[in-house]
């Protein structure tokens, strides 16, 4: 694995000192994601065939994309969707501007004058649009060299946390807010539910991971979560899965 642990260990420390440069808001998102982060750079950095020319895209810039940066100097690092200024994977890098929910519309998707993305990191955005994840996919394939990857990160819509919510009578899924730029999750989704989708996009499900990996600040998540851990994976609170085209 080409030395990941200290590899991926240098690239977290990093984008630790960068978070803490955009205050405390943006700290504490870094901290609660941390080791979904970690596992996301793992992943990419067990399968990167190539330590240069190995070309990534990255759906809805944020952390992730300045740790796969650090992480590939040498790599294209390349963005889709709305822009962020504070997340750039810096010089060289390209970024295509899309409202994902316009994948309905084929005229609209990003055309590539050369060859496609070895992988498509697609994470903890599919919950928050309301276009199918079935034209997004096709979206997001179209844009695959062959044998290419989508690594898709998702909360789990039947976590624990969230059924014992429903049974208590509450609505375990928050109100959509009035933010139109981040308007909250629109549609969770379970394992069945995404197989079905990579199915219907003619992708092959290389991998599936459950994991309760988010470290919440209100207790009864934080509970539900650890507990979770040592329950079966539909019980478990994030879905990492593998679309290979």
């Amino acid at each position: 694995m080409r030395g990941e642990r200290s590899e991926v260990g240098r690239a977290l420390e990093k984008v630790d000192g960068f978070a803490l440069g955009l205050g405390a808001e943006s700290a504490r998102y870094w901290s609660l994601h941390r080791k979904r982060f970690k596992w996301l750079a793992e992943f990419v950095y067990e399968r990167a065939e190539k330590a240069e020319g190995f070309r990534i895209l990255d759906v809805g810039n944020s952390f992730q994309t300045v740790l796969l940066k650090s992480l590939f100097p040498y790599s294209q690092v390349d963005t889709l969707g709305y822009y962020d200024h504070r997340f750039s994977a810096g010089d060289g890098s390209v970024h295509l501007e899309m409202d994902l929910n316009d994948a309905y519309f084929e005229d609209r998707w990003p055309k590539l004058g050369g060859e496609g993305y070895d992988l498509i990191v697609f994470a903890e955005v599919i919950e928050h649009l309301y276009t199918s994840p079935e034209q997004v996919l096709n979206c997001l394939r179209s844009l695959l060299r062959k044998g290419g990857r989508i690594l898709v990160q998702t909360p789990n819509a039947v976590a624990l946390k969230k059924r014992l919510r429903l049974l208590s009578g509450k609505n375990p899924y928050e109100l959509i807010r009035l933010d139109r730029g981040n308007p909250g999750h629109f549609r969770e989704l379970t394992v069945r539910d995404l197989r079905r989708y990579a199915k219907l996009c003619d992708f092959e499900v290389e991998g599936v991971w459950m994991d309760s990996n988010l470290v919440d600040g209100k207790r009864f998540d934080r509970v539900c979560d650890r507990v979770s851990n040592f329950l079966p994976g539909p019980l478990r609170g994030g879905i990492s899965m593998s679309l290979r085209a």
